[in-house]
């Protein structure tokens, strides 16, 4: 249905038009002062911003939910009415008086195209707000933040009504997105191309675009136009036909630029003009005009800047940089501790929005790669991409520009004949946008001169071909693919070319583009482009734990059925220590190299740790878990207990410790069971077996209530009687074995690159080797040589200690078979490694104590009295201080034929075992919640 007659609609895209470019970057405020307003006033925050700013809202309204679309619409301007700031009503005093001494301006500017209702006249408040807007350049919140707000959420069933109300309108403007995605999209006559492959956004952008620089060669008023275009989500990747935002240079002041929104924009035409931009810009500047507005659709190019609301002047008060110097100022260079130091953090870009830039080039490149621009027929500069930022205010943020000129009018740039078909090794447009990603990452510029000639590029196009693919050995990533992505597109093209023999070279070339670049680097900058969906007692819960993955809404006879919610994770650093929940401890070097390994990410600020606190934290992501990774100052249970101190005075919040590394094991427990090297115990208890009385011919241990350890905090218990299952337990196996590849090949691709073996190799099956338990490790020293160097003797004897079972020849006869062992053998002789490899968990007592268990017979009565499954020295300190778990992999039978050859994988098992643990702890809370 034409919305004419959807008032409420009509002024709800009013509001929306009016309130472009005058919000400030949403900030949640960190008091812990009344959590629960502050949390409502985030949401209504969040959702009212997309509804505003963010959500499609289409003028053509499907006839079936229009009554609904409309009632929705008015519920929520009767409700923005109501809760507008009470303190910005000095301000709004005076424009009522203004407007009363001038009948006429209460309606001015109020009235826009397609019917759109007056403000002051059903919601006066909003009225006078979008006349204060009018009045000021200032830019506001919505409803939270540091700095002025426009609307102040109530508390109570008032303000309960006003966040039902903004839930009800964003439902219904998913479902009518959502319902705009399956549907085929409209072509304009100026399309090139008749379909795309699904997943690829459309030519919307560059079809406008082109329709401006054709008007600007037809009447051809001798000067060289160029075009600043925003870059946006809203067209980047939105199904709807959303007005441009951009810069037009004047003709005559070429420094000079104004303000325009071009495209489908949906107006009456009737006081439309035809005479062009050049006229269109003429005309703003002789009334004083700040925005222009030109619609472009099948009717051609119109200026209906008449018939649509003012806006205040904004060119004024934006700064402008260029990325070229942003990269002079070193500006995305990495974030160093002298940067955090210095307090220069802030004028630095982090990873995660250096990649979000990456990602927008990289859909430019997609949408104008065979437009008729300078930018992209030649080459990438960064001297061609802006970034304009409000000088009002310090929370403002940078806005992404890209400069287009128009290729054949007026300048010296040859107009290239066929540029889709130079596509090859050398292509100035793909080389230069290779060169581009590499300095953006890497925050220099590079050296490197670009040809409009592709066979003059091609030593160009080698060396950095060689550059990328030895950094990629490092493990570069989805940003590095994209990069060679860009190098090899031609062979990407040659091999859809083959799949597709149908396709238009254009069709091919957009499909690799988008296979090839963009999608590894929307892997990269992970965008959240989720929704989330509020639960009934929302107020109640940690902000953290509020945002949730919902799928769009089936509409059915004029109801709404939600699917299933589940949860989501927000990808950007927590805010600060309070944030963070679980923390993972290890004793070793080689321990902690391995947790480290399978980080997803590392935070780069410095979250600080208390006055007194000795300990060195390294903060991060595994999946979707927060973590703050620790290496204890020293093995046992009194450092350990130290550290978990300190642990908890700058982290209060902790709520699971995880003790990972490597142990000695049971070989067989009294559960029957059978534990080889690389399998993984999880502590279900700990036993302080060396904690006692020692007696002349006796050592007691202490067994009284008041001398054990307690059971484990209720949430840790529930988690272990989860683990104990088989389906958690063959779950956690699963994930274990593939988070061990992952470590494995990350390992393998370093070592490669330094000539080294594989750190994390498995060692084989026929080097687990358990001897009975009264066999001691063998010594090979001849009674001759003991006696005529007793001190050399002991040396020899302490070293032969650390030597393997094969160095010093103990008897093979002496070693026990083992069914698990010999299946495992089995799969290694098949050449099925990765199954050999794969570990059991079990969970189980372990025993903690300060000394190294090094005796096969001691093992064995200390396990078979205390039920133990594995030794270990840390658990002890860790678990009476904090929840704890010990995840431990098995490394040796603890006894006298002890070796550190499994250490390395056994390591990397327990770390691929704690990611597990923590994917399933995930899960699993989110279900609880």
């Amino acid at each position: 249905m034409d919305s004419t007659g959807l008032t409420g609609w009509n002024a709800l895209q009013t509001l929306r038009s009016r309130l472009s470019g005058r919000l400030l970057r949403f900030t949640r405020s960190s008091s812990l002062v009344s959590q629960k307003p502050q949390n409502d006033a985030a949401f209504f925050e969040t959702d009212l911003r997309y509804i505003l700013t963010t959500a499609s809202m289409p003028l053509v309204v499907p006839e079936n939910v229009s009554d609904d679309a409309e009632q929705r619409a008015q519920e929520l301007l009767r409700t923005l009415n109501s809760v507008v700031n009470p303190d910005l009503m000095e301000m709004l005093t005076a424009v009522k008086k203004r407007a009363a001494e001038s009948p006429d301006l209460s309606s001015k500017g109020t009235t826009g195209s397609n019917g759109m209702v007056a403000f002051g006249s059903q919601y006066p408040e909003l009225g006078l707000l979008l006349r204060l807007l009018d009045t000021t350049t200032e830019q506001f919140n919505l409803a939270t933040g540091p700095g002025c707000s426009l609307f102040v959420l109530p508390e109570g069933q008032t303000g309960h009504s006003a966040m039902s109300c903004l839930a009800s309108l964003k439902e219904l403007l998913e479902k009518l997105q959502y319902d705009a995605t399956k549907q085929p999209t409209p072509q304009h006559p100026s399309d090139t191309i008749a379909a795309h492959p699904e997943g690829l956004s459309r030519r919307y952008a560059s079809n406008v675009v082109n329709a401006l620089f054709g008007d600007l060669r037809q009447r051809n008023c001798g000067k060289c136009h160029e075009i600043k275009l925003k870059v946006s989500d809203d067209w980047q990747t939105s199904a709807q036909d959303v007005p441009l935002d951009m810069f037009l240079s004047c003709c005559l002041e070429q420094m000079r630029w104004h303000e325009a929104q071009c495209g489908s924009i949906g107006a009456p035409t009737a006081e439309a003009w035809n005479d062009g931009i050049c006229a269109a810009i003429q005309r703003a500047r002789t009334h004083g005009r700040n925005m222009i507005y030109l619609s472009v659709d099948r009717n051609g190019l119109l200026d209906i800047s008449d018939t649509m609301p003012a806006k205040p002047q904004l060119a004024s008060f934006l700064t402008t940089e260029t990325l070229g110097e942003l990269l002079e100022q070193k500006a995305l260079t990495p974030i160093t501790p002298e940067d955090r130091l210095r307090r220069r953090v802030d004028k630095k870009m982090c990873s995660r929005e250096k990649a979000i830039l990456a990602l927008s080039l990289a859909r430019c490149l997609l949408e104008f790669f065979d437009a008729d621009t300078e930018l992209v027929a030649h080459s990438w500069k960064p001297d061609s991409i802006y970034f304009l930022r409000s000088s009002k205010g310090p929370g403002s943020e940078r806005v992404l520009y890209i400069s287009l000129r128009p290729l054949g009018l007026s300048t010296s740039e040859p107009k290239p004949a066929q540029p889709v078909e130079a596509i090859g090794p050398g292509s100035p447009t793909l080389l230069s946008f290779a060169r581009l990603l590499l300095e953006i990452e890497s925050g220099e510029k590079m050296g490197m001169e670009i040809h409009l000639d592709s066979r003059a590029n091609l030593l160009t196009w080698g060396e950095m071909c060689d550059v990328v693919e030895q950094v990629q050995r490092e493990g570069g990533g989805n940003y590095l693919r994209a990069v060679e992505g860009c190098l090899y597109l031609h062979m990407a093209v040659r091999r859809l070319r083959k799949e597709t023999p149908d396709s238009t070279l254009s069709e091919l070339l957009r499909k690799a583009i988008y296979e090839q670049i963009v999608c590894n680097l929307e892997v990269q900058a992970n965008p959240q482009s989720t929704k989330r969906k509020r639960r009934d007692s929302v107020s109640e819960l940690q902000m953290t734990k509020k945002l949730l993955l919902d799928p769009p809404a089936s509409y059915t006879n004029g109801t709404y059925t939600a699917a299933r919610p589940t949860r989501r994770y927000s990808p950007d650093p927590p805010s600060s220590r309070d944030d963070f929940e679980i923390a993972i401890a290890c004793a070793l070097a080689l321990e902690f190299d391995a947790v480290y390994d399978i980080m997803d990410e590392v935070w780069e600020r410095n979250y600080g740790r208390i006055e007194g606190d000795p300990n060195i934290y390294t903060n991060g992501r595994i999946g979707k878990v927060n973590v703050v990774l620790i290496l204890l100052s020293d093995m046992g249970k009194v450092s350990a207990a130290t550290t978990s101190t300190n642990l908890r005075r700058s982290y209060p919040r902790l709520s699971l410790v995880l003790v990972t590394g490597i142990c000695g094991g049971v070989p067989f427990p009294a559960s029957g069971e059978e534990i080889l090297l690389g399998d993984v115990v999880i502590s279900s208890h700990i036993v302080q077996y060396d904690l006692g009385r020692q007696y002349p011919n006796e050592f007691e241990m202490k067994n009284t209530v008041e001398d054990q350890f307690g059971r484990a905090p209720s949430n840790i218990r529930h988690l272990l009687r989860r683990l104990q299952t088989d389906s958690a337990q063959e779950k956690m196996q699963n994930l274990a074995a593939r988070h061990l590849q992952d470590i494995q090949s990350k390992a393998s691709k370093r070592a490669s690159k330094k000539g080294k073996g594989a750190k994390y190799k498995y060692p084989g099956a026929s080097q687990d080797q358990l001897f009975h338990s009264r066999y001691q490790h063998k010594k090979r020293l001849s009674h001759s040589s003991s006696l005529k160097n007793p001190m050399a003797s002991v040396r020899r004897h302490m070293d032969l200690h650390g030597t393997s079972c094969n160095d010093v020849k103990c008897d093979s006869s002496q070693l026990i078979q083992r069914e698990r062992l010999d299946r495992k053998k089995f799969l290694e002789e098949q050449g099925l490694t990765v199954q050999a490899q794969a570990p059991s968990i079990f969970v189980g007592t372990i025993g903690s104590a300060d000394t190294v268990m090094k005796s096969a017979e001691e093992r064995d009565r200390i396990a078979a009295a205390h039920g133990l499954m594995a030794f270990e020295m840390e658990g002890a300190g860790f678990w009476d201080q904090t929840p704890c778990l010990i995840v431990k992999a098995i490394c040796d039978y603890a006894d006298s034929h002890k070796n550190k050859n499994w250490q390395n994988f056994a390591a990397a098992v327990a770390a691929a075992a704690t990611k597990a643990l923590l994917d399933c702890y995930a899960q699993w809370s989110a279900a609880r919640d």
